[in-house]
C-alpha cells in the first residue's frame, strides 16, 4: 500500500498491480483520480484486460509464468 500512496504523491497516472492467486495471476489497472487512485480494470485468469489508456493493450494473466 505504501508504494501507490508514494506513486499517487509522484502523481503517476496509473498503476498496474500484478497479483498472484496460488497458480495463476490477475491485473488490477489503477488511475489516479486527485490524490488516491481508484481501480479501472481487472482481469483475472482466463479473462482478457483490455485497456485504450495510457496506451492500447491487452494481456490475459494466465499468459504470465
Amino acid at each position: 500500500m505504501l508504494k501507490m500512496q508514494l506513486y499517487a504523491i509522484a502523481r503517476i497516472p496509473w498503476y498496474l498491480l500484478v497479483e498472484q492467486d496460488g497458480d495463476s495471476h490477475s491485473l488490477r489497472l489503477h488511475r489516479l483520480d486527485g490524490a488516491h487512485y481508484v481501480e479501472d480494470a481487472v482481469a483475472k485468469a482466463g479473462e482478457t484486460l483490455s485497456v485504450t489508456e495510457p496506451f492500447r493493450w491487452a494481456m490475459d494473466p494466465s499468459d504470465l509464468r
